[in-house]
């Protein structure tokens, strides 16, 4: 049974998310978790019970935070087009927050996890709901109206993406040169603000809005 919220809680939370950013899946430890949130392990056990339960609600709560902010952008948008663009860049700050930890989730969903599957299915999936929303009503202008909203939305989204989630994994693997140029330097062309409203720009181009 889920325990009621607390200070202790919300600190063993808070530095999850800090840990989960740093070191992503592989160095979500318990202890350390702990260490940073001034809490022993057994307050940590009271609460949630496991270290599996910790990051499903360390996750959930990255989420939750991330369409707060994701509406808030919307919201500020204008016209369709307007509204697209700062959801596509919502999608590539979160990516950015989650390289380190998105590579581990997306190979178990790769190998049939069930059960990350059926987390990520009920927690990780509100947005592409409402990008689906706005891609509809920009579709008339938009050089992709013949097709369906979800190739629409499979145009765009993965320019947000799939280069963060690449290079985390080049990261995690030590990698530092690629074709000449530094791993550290491309990614911070990739991953800085000014580098994701460019790739959110490039996905609104590519279907021709």
């Amino acid at each position: 049974m889920a325990r009621p919220a607390s200070g202790t809680d919300i600190k063993l939370k808070a530095a999850g998310k800090e840990l989960l950013r740093e070191k992503g899946v592989t160095g979500f430890g318990v202890r350390e978790a702990c260490r940073r949130a001034g809490v022993n392990t057994g307050m940590f056990h009271y609460h949630f019970g496991s270290r599996e339960e910790f990051l499903r609600a360390v996750m959930k709560e990255m989420y939750a935070d991330f369409m707060v902010d994701f509406r808030a952008g919307v919201s500020a948008g204008g016209s369709p087009r307007d509204k697209l663009k700062n959801a596509l860049v919502q999608v590539g700050r979160f990516a950015r927050s989650m390289r380190r930890a998105a590579p581990m989730v997306l190979a178990d969903l790769a190998h049939g996890n069930k059960e990350a599957f059926s987390f990520m299915k009920s927690n990780f999936t509100e947005h592409i709901g409402e990008i689906a929303a706005l891609a509809a009503e920009a579709r008339p202008r938009s050089a992709l109206k013949a097709h369906s909203v979800p190739y629409m939305v499979g145009a765009m989204v993965p320019v947000m993406i799939f280069p963060v989630i690449i290079g985390g994994i080049m990261e995690r693997n030590g990698v530092k040169e690629l074709r000449g140029e530094k791993l550290s330097g491309l990614m911070e062309e990739f991953i800085s603000d000014s580098g994701i409203e460019e790739r959110a720009e490039i996905a609104l181009r590519g279907i021709g809005l």
